[in-house]
């Protein structure tokens, strides 16, 4: 009979442990584009099931912009897009992005001193970039979401004097 009992708290121990691994999952982010439309006007599908985000298209352009301190970008081609938490997310001061082996933190946008429920990105885009990915952990004990942004076939960019550069094809 005591085996049987330590066999039973063996499997509910066993059981709580397996299921408190790796975070809860919240819902995906919902994402749009920035409010300024940052890298022109391109078509854009987000797939929230995939989290995956599809940007341009055939004939469309990505625009240039000069090196902006106050945004501490460096100059070139950049894409804007807006980032709003799941409603899940409790603490939002805790949740980091990490991009291109940068990890952001405080990052929400703050109007009138109250801080918001989104966030900004602008990634530079080089001709060499068909896709860029980043992962955003909301909170602690919460899953790390990974999101991919996918240049679509066809869309060109924009150099400082309008010129159009194709990306780069892979041979």
């Amino acid at each position: 009979m005591k085996i049987k009992s330590y066999i039973c708290l063996l499997l509910i121990l066993l059981t709580f442990s397996l299921a408190s691994c790796g975070g809860k999952e919240v819902s995906s982010a919902t994402i749009s584009r920035d409010d300024e439309f940052v890298g022109g006007n391109l078509s854009f599908v987000y797939d929230e099931h995939s989290r995956t985000i599809y940007i341009g298209g055939e004939g469309e352009f990505i625009q240039y912009y000069d090196k902006d301190l106050t945004r501490n970008w460096e100059e070139g081609n950049r894409i804007g897009f807006k980032i709003t938490a799941p409603s899940e997310v409790e603490n939002l001061k805790k949740t980091t992005l990490e991009m291109n082996g940068v990890t952001f933190t405080d990052m929400f946008v703050k109007i009138d001193g109250q801080q918001q429920d989104f966030f900004n990105i602008y990634p530079l885009v080089t001709e060499n970039t068909k896709e860029i990915v980043f992962k955003i952990t909301w909170e602690e004990n919460i899953s790390t979401q990974t999101y991919t942004i996918k240049i679509v076939e066809g869309t060109a960019l924009l150099d400082n004097e309008g010129n159009v550069k194709e990306f780069k094809t892979e041979k």
